[in-house]
């Protein structure tokens, strides 16, 4: 519904005005809470804009505002009373309003933690409380704390001041439906102070600025090193591997009761009553078993360690952890987390083992996570586009009946991120189908809600689960973690009533064995691998060796998955063991033994005919020499759909290029029809965005024939071009010569020797100064005086005489840095020479090439680490193959040679000019020079028109 600045404000006065009619009975304690939400509160947000009664948005899946009515449970309060969103992403709150009654005082340390609980779980940086007699805008960017929640308060209105213009419009223009959806909730956060220092960084002061997904893997550590030294100093036996599961399994089953009770599927509060009956272990064990009966599933099965009557524990410890999780004090409202923020949590608290001696216990990461860094978990919004490119389009137009004949897999699925996503994906579609097509709801098994809507019943949901989903990993605790993550996705939207409808109806427990869809092995290992040799017992289990015909054999009968996604490891170390298996198995690892090469062969292995593929890969791949066979295979088996170039820092903490690959598996017809229309998506710049709240992707174009990128020697992709910019990318390469053919390149020394330079006879200088286009800057601080010594492999003419130097870093705006040096001094690793191969070689006219747009502009299309964000670079290889004109007229190269020297000239003016005067005509003049030497290139290559304007950014 529409709503304007003067509507609203005409509406709420006259609420205003009614409420201070009869001000004493609604301010009186017998008023409830509900007579004021539907007399005042309801009415003043769809003066707002919000259709809160849903008047207009019908259907339930897609309603903005989701209304909490009376929900009460053993006394406590469970959701917000209203939750708000923007269409069309309905996954993700942006506000959240807490109604309570006028009577009485509603600014209480209760009532703002409560309030601000809900906004922080749910990443939402502002929430309100409001009686309608008052209305106070919390802060929730901070950590919940019942001490500090009065302090956190950013504004206040009375109802009295509804009436007053300006007042007004800092709600309306914060809170209106319309200013929500155009972000005000986002910039005004951004506008609040914020706290600094260092304890705020480390998020040591109390009620501290701290993200949910920060905080809570913070306790869960802690939780995880209390327990672990718990259970080992009285248990001592225990090794790391049995205390890293017990202890994973103990926090799984608190969050998983916490989850329960949030959610108020379980009909009562089980954490905060743990040693109330006994000890708080044995009733913690006690409830596991019950549980264990009525909800199945990994995380209660009964554990031989742990549930056995003599494990002995540390009560008070354990006590304590309970104290800390139970809802009555707890910081953590798991109605409002989001799954996937649960599954980010649980990927980095799957990066660390429990490490056991005799007598202690400690937290260690694992080996492969200390190598790679740390542990990156793939943003929600990359899964989604994901999923939704592969498995999306695989569903698309099909029946539920249809669909539950599909299967969908990813085959190093970690803590199940996009298990969760196909999942989700899967349930909405289901949803909007029957909206669509209600005659089938009923005989379906669907269930008429309140609102009158037909909605998924649980055993629909465990159907398409278990139907559907299937992931497999080499980390038991991984497998575990998905098949809970997975759990609490399915009974997300259950209640006590539906859940227990469930069992009464179906006599079975709530949730599905996963052990048969997600399952603990190593994907790129058959168990032929133990056929004929012998490996040690620990070794071969830390291979963990599977065959997929054997854990899959109905999947793998029917030819394979519909569809596999996933973020496979880039880098894991291999095993000298292996190395020989792994080159045999897969024709991709001919020249390098990244693990990701072998997982993108293994996928299309696994994939059906016509099955769908969708990963996140390092972006080197499109063009590095090592994954040319690869690159091959890929075009071979697969019809590419999209290339999605991501930012370099999309995985927090780390700085890696990687992009999306998605594509469609082609048919073992070679003479039918492939599904592809030689063209596909192409996210052109590695940016982010938001809309709505909610990172996507934007900025698509199409390319053209990817066909033609087998053409050249090394396959590589030209992700980066349309049809027309790989048409001029292989005019450019179908020259006669390149730069390998009229100067020697080579790097500079890997390190300065403090020895006596036979060559040079003398010490050597060693350069330190500033490189840039035409631009060296030699001042008598760019030197240190060095005794060197020069490698056999870097000849002495690499470091005097005249050459070109070329930076290894590309500048900002995407230039090759190449400049002119006379004077003896030595370079490192980050500087290639180039001297000439003859006396007839123009050196100055290769300067003017090489700084030229045009061989920048070829150079980025066919280098996609050149786009990177932080440091892009040149390598050796591409800098010898960049192409050369094959013949160069006298003239032509007399002239390019005339204007390099004068640009040089004028470089060194405008660095010695003082005025400004002097400074903007040499500037001038520097620019007038490269606009000339890039014209005469232009022609030295015989470029068209055309061709020029896509060089210069026109076309």
């Amino acid at each position: 519904m529409q709503s304007t600045f003067e509507t609203a404000f005409a509406a709420v006065q006259e609420l205003a005005s009614d409420f201070k009619a009869n001000e004493r009975h609604y301010l009186s304690p017998g008023y409830q809470e509900a007579e004021v939400r539907k007399a005042f509160i309801d009415k003043f947000l769809i003066a707002l804009g919000w259709d809160v009664n849903h008047d207009h948005q019908k259907n339930p899946f897609e309603q903005e505002v989701h209304v909490e009515r009376g929900v009460n449970m053993q006394g406590a309060r469970k959701r917000a009373d209203y939750a708000f969103y923007i269409a069309p992403n309905f996954r993700d709150v942006r506000l959240f309003v807490e109604a309570k009654k006028p009577s009485g005082d509603i600014a209480t340390a209760q009532n703002y933690f409560q309030t601000i609980r809900y906004g922080w779980n749910a990443q939402t940086p502002v929430a309100v409380l409001t009686d309608f007699e008052q209305f106070q805008i919390l802060d929730c960017r901070y950590k919940p704390d019942v001490d500090t929640a009065l302090s956190h308060c950013i504004q206040k209105f009375h109802y009295s001041e509804y009436a007053d213009h300006d007042k007004f419009a800092v709600i309306y223009h914060l809170f209106s439906r319309e200013a929500v959806a155009n972000g005000s909730l986002d910039k005004f956060a951004a506008g609040l102070p914020k706290k600094r220092g260092k304890a705020v960084q480390r998020g040591l002061f109390k009620g501290g600025w701290q993200s949910i997904d920060e905080a809570f893997l913070e306790d869960l550590d802690g939780y995880r090193d209390v327990l672990a030294r718990s259970f080992k100093n009285r248990n001592p036996q225990l090794d790391g591997d049995a205390l890293t599961e017990i202890t994973q399994r103990t926090i799984d089953r608190l969050v998983f009761i916490r989850f329960l009770e949030d959610k108020m599927i379980h009909p009562e509060n089980l954490i905060s009553e743990f040693g109330n009956k006994g000890t708080a272990w044995k009733d913690f064990v006690a409830a596991s078993r019950k549980l264990d009966g009525i909800y199945n599933g990994i995380v209660f099965k009964q554990h031989t360690i742990l549930d056995a009557a003599g494990f002995k524990v540390d009560d008070n410890a354990f006590a304590d952890i309970c104290e800390k999780l139970a809802h009555v004090n707890s910081p953590y409202d798991f109605n409002s987390i989001p799954i996937h923020i649960l599954g980010s949590i649980y990927e980095r608290f799957l990066g660390k083992v429990i490490v056991t001696t005799d007598k202690r216990a400690t937290l260690e990461e694992k080996p492969e996570v200390r190598k790679a860094g740390g542990v990156y978990y793939t943003p929600e919004y990359i899964v989604r586009y994901i999923v939704e490119n592969t498995v999306g389009k695989q569903i698309e137009g099909k029946s539920p009946a249809q669909i539950a004949e599909m299967r969908f897999a990813d085959i190093a699925c970690g803590s199940g991120s996009f298990l969760l996503g196909v999942f989700d994906l899967l349930l909405s579609y289901h949803g909007k189908w029957f909206t669509a097509n209600p005659d089938k709801a009923k005989k379906a098994g669907c269930v008429l809600g309140d609102d009158g809507a037909w909605h998924l019943s649980l055993k629909q949901r465990r159907e398409i689960l278990v139907n559907n989903i299937y992931g497999v990993d080499i980390d038991n605790q991984a497998v575990e973690v998905a098949q809970l993550s997975l759990y609490l996705k399915l009974l997300e939207e259950e209640t006590t009533a539906s859940a227990r409808q469930h069992q009464l109806e179906f006599h079975e427990t709530i949730l599905p064995s996963l052990n048969k869809n997600i399952v603990c092995g190593n994907s790129l290992i058959g168990t032929d691998i133990l056929t004929g040799q012998l490996f040690a017992s620990d070794e071969e289990r830390k291979l963990n060796p599977m065959d997929y015909k054997q854990r899959f054999p109905e999947i793998m009968k029917r030819g394979g998955f519909d569809a596999i996604v996933g973020n496979p490891p880039y880098g894991a170390e291999t095993a000298e063991s292996v190395i020989a298996y792994l080159r045999q198995h897969y024709e991709t690892l001919a020249n390098s033994l990244d693990t990701f090469i072998a997982f993108v062969e293994k996928a299309s292995s696994l994939t059906k005919p016509m099955g769908r593929f969708g990963y996140i890969i390092p972006s080197g791949w499109v063009s590095t020499p090592s994954c040319r066979r690869l690159r091959r295979f890929f075009m071979a088996s697969f019809c590419p759909e999209s290339f999605v170039s991501l930012p370099y820092d999309v995985f927090t903490g780390a700085y890696i290029d990687t992009m999306v690959v998605t594509a469609r598996k082609k048919s073992n017809d070679l003479g039918g029809k492939q599904g592809n229309d030689s063209t596909m998506n192409l996210f052109v710049f590695p940016i982010r965005f938001k809309i709505n709240g909610t990172e996507d992707f934007d900025r698509f174009k199409k390319i053209g024939d990817f066909t033609s990128w087998l053409a050249n020697p090394d396959a590589e992709f030209l992700v980066t071009a349309s049809s027309e910019e790989s048409g001029l990318v292989a005019k450019l390469r179908s020259q006669k010569a390149n730069f390998s053919d009229v100067v020697d390149v080579m790097r500079g020394l890997e390190e300065f020797h403090p020895r006596l330079s036979k060559e040079m006879q003398r010490p050597a200088r060693a350069f330190n100064g500033e490189m840039r286009r035409y631009k060296l800057n030699l001042g008598d601080e760019a030197f240190e005086d060095y005794t060197k010594e020069i490698e056999a492999a870097k000849p002495v003419r690499f470091f005097s005489g005249k050459r070109i130097l070329l930076r290894q870093l590309i500048s900002r705006k995407f230039r090759l840095q190449a400049v002119w040096a006379e004077d003896m001094f030595l370079t490192n690793q980050s500087v290639q020479s180039l001297i000439p191969k003859c006396k007839d070689v123009d050196l100055l006219a290769v300067l003017g090439i090489l700084n030229s747009r045009l061989i920048s502009w070829f150079f980025c299309q066919i280098n996609t680490v050149a786009r990177r964000d932080d440091f892009p670079k040149t390598i050796i290889k591409q800098t010898r193959e960049l192409p050369f004109p094959a013949q160069i007229e006298a003239g032509a190269q007399s002239r390019l040679s005339r204007l390099v020297e004068q640009m040089l000239t004028a470089q060194k003016q405008l660095a010695a000019a003082q005025s400004d005067k002097d400074k903007e005509y040499y500037d001038h003049r520097c620019e007038s020079l490269d606009r000339q030497i890039d014209t005469l290139v232009y022609e030295l290559y015989g470029l068209t028109d055309e061709e020029i304007a896509i060089v210069e950014g026109n076309a």
